[in-house]
Parts: C-alpha cells; sequence; structure tokens
C-alpha cells in the first residue's frame, strides 16, 4: 500500500474508534504504522499510544515526530500534541513553556484552554490566577473558570471570587461546584445549603467535610462526620486522622488520639505520629512515648532530606 494511502487509512480507522470506543481500533491502527518513521506516521502513533493512556509511548512519538517537522504549521500542532501528553503525564513545566510558545500562533485558542488546565493542575496562586485571566477571555463561563475562582476565593481571601464562582455554577446548573464555592465560605447558611447539595448527590465524603466545617458552630456535628466517612468507606486516611485528632482536641478523650496513631502507623505519617505521641506522653507512659515521637521525628527528617 502507498504511504499516503496507509496514512489515510490509519486515521480513517482511528476516527472509527473515536466513534466507537472499541480498543481493537487503536490496536489496528499501530499494526499499521508501527515501524515507520515519516512524520505523519509518528505523530499518529503518538495521539493512538495518548489514547491507550501511555503518555510516556506518546511523548516519545511526538518527539520524534518533532524532529521530522519541517513547516511551522506541522511543528504547532505537533507540538500541542506533545503538550497534551506531558499534560496528562503530569509534566506540567514542561507543558507550560510549550503552550506559553503556542497562544501566538492559529492554534491559540486550543493553546490557552490547555494552557489554563495545566496553570490550574500547577496549583499555586500565580498559576491558577493567570489559568483565571485565560478563561475570563472566553465568552462562555467553564467549569474550569469556576475551579479557579473557587480556590483563589479560598487561598487569597477573595470573597468576590467566590461569589463569582457561586453565580456561574448556578448559571450552568453544575450542583457539584456549587457545593464547593458553597463550601468555601465562612458562613454557617451557606455551609448548610452545600451539605443540602453534597447529600442530594450522595456524595459522603463532601457531606463529611460539611459536616466538619459546620462543627465549628455544632461540636456534635464532628463525630457524625467522621462517621459518614467511616460507613462509607471513602475519603483517605488523612481525612480519617485529621477528624480523630480534631475529636480528641475538643473532647479529650485518648481513644480518638489513639485510633488517629493507629491508622497514621499504617499510613507512615511521620510528622503526625511525632507529634502525636508528645501528646500521648502526657497522658501515659511518659518516656516510652516521647522515645516513639523522637523517632518518627528522626523518620521524618530522613524522608525529607
Amino acid at each position: 500500500m502507498e504511504d499516503s494511502r496507509v496514512i489515510e487509512r490509519a486515521k480513517q480507522i482511528f476516527e472509527e474508534y473515536k466513534k466507537t470506543k472499541d480498543p481493537s481500533k487503536l490496536d489496528e491502527v499501530i499494526k499499521l504504522l508501527e515501524g515507520r518513521q515519516d512524520l505523519h506516521s509518528l505523530n499518529q502513533l503518538g495521539l493512538v499510544y495518548l489514547e491507550k493512556g501511555d503518555t510516556k509511548k506518546a511523548i516519545e512519538y511526538f518527539e520524534k515526530a518533532l524532529r521530522k517537522a519541517k513547516s511551522n504549521e506541522d511543528r504547532y500542532v505537533i507540538n500541542f500534541n506533545l503538550a497534551l501528553a506531558l499534560f496528562k503525564d503530569k509534566d506540567y513545566t514542561r507543558a507550560y513553556e510549550i503552550l506559553r510558545e503556542l497562544v501566538n500562533t492559529p492554534l491559540k485558542t486550543h493553546a490557552q484552554r490547555l494552557l489554563a488546565k495545566v496553570c490550574l493542575s500547577m496549583g499555586d496562586i500565580k498559576h491558577v490566577e493567570e489559568a483565571r485571566a485565560i478563561l475570563e477571555s472566553f465568552d462562555e463561563p467553564t467549569e474550569d473558570l469556576i475551579v479557579a475562582y473557587i480556590y483563589l476565593g479560598r487561598n487569597s481571601g477573595r470573597k468576590d471570587y467566590l461569589d463569582k464562582a457561586v453565580n456561574y455554577a448556578e448559571l450552568i446548573h453544575n450542583k457539584r461546584l456549587l457545593a464547593e464555592a458553597l463550601l468555601s465560605y465562612d458562613d454557617k447558611d451557606k455551609i448548610e445549603r452545600a451539605l443540602e447539595i453534597f447529600r442530594e448527590l450522595k456524595d459522603v465524603k463532601g457531606e463529611a467535610r460539611a459536616l466538619y466545617k459546620l462543627s465549628f458552630y455544632k461540636s456534635e456535628l464532628l463525630y457524625e462526620a467522621l462517621q459518614k466517612l467511616e460507613e462509607s468507606n471513602e475519603g483517605s486516611p488523612q481525612d480519617k486522622i485529621r477528624l480523630l485528632n480534631e475529636l480528641y482536641k475538643r473532647t479529650g478523650v485518648i481513644d480518638f488520639l489513639k485510633q488517629a496513631i493507629s491508622i497514621a502507623e499504617k499510613e507512615k505519617e511521620y510528622l503526625f505520629l511525632a507529634r502525636a505521641y508528645v501528646e500521648l506522653s502526657k497522658k501515659e507512659n511518659e518516656l516510652e512515648n516521647l522515645r516513639k515521637a523522637v523517632m518518627y521525628y528522626e523518620e521524618f527528617i530522613r524522608k525529607n532530606l
């Protein structure tokens, strides 16, 4: 089969995959193109491996294709695909650098949307602000813009961002993001509304988080938050450690602290264990528990050097 016909057939099979999501179609493309070293075959193989979730192999193919590219148009397309693969591989710094170069090309809109996602994933105020500015330039509000407003509202103290997050979440009828925005306020009524939405969505972890925040207004809700996590088997071990430790602080019941220690030992949360054993030494077995505290401090330092 001639080169152009092979590539055209590979593209046709890939389009069939996108419609059917039949994974055997991806294997067909690989069988058809594997071993070929022309730009279009390498780029197509990169797209196939990206779809298969093998980001490392996708990056390898896109980088090979980039070395073959002669026109700016080809470089733009392959660089965008490479940035997407890097984003999915969680190499946000490289993806960011490539996409910043693409915002002044014909791929500007696509590059900006992906750049906003990269900035959100980088997760610091500077980059989330950059994502917000990009997303505000589009005509319609998006879920990513709401996420940016929630993050900035929580971390920079901008209540106006939370207000925008609530308004846009209601506008696009996204109840989950609405609940997250409402949960970000220090306002009992708004947190109670978030709790109602989490219950409606059957989001037990969200419900537990709302109950935890409400426990600062009604302390008895803290134990209910912990029970929700236990009953549902949802929430991370760190969530349970935090709630048990908070229960200990508020009630002074030593069993809560011991339960938190038990989970932390399984999860190797060394810094928490060091602090918890210092606290436990005030209640019982002072020398033994201080010895454990020192051991865990040393382990924490060793792991973080």
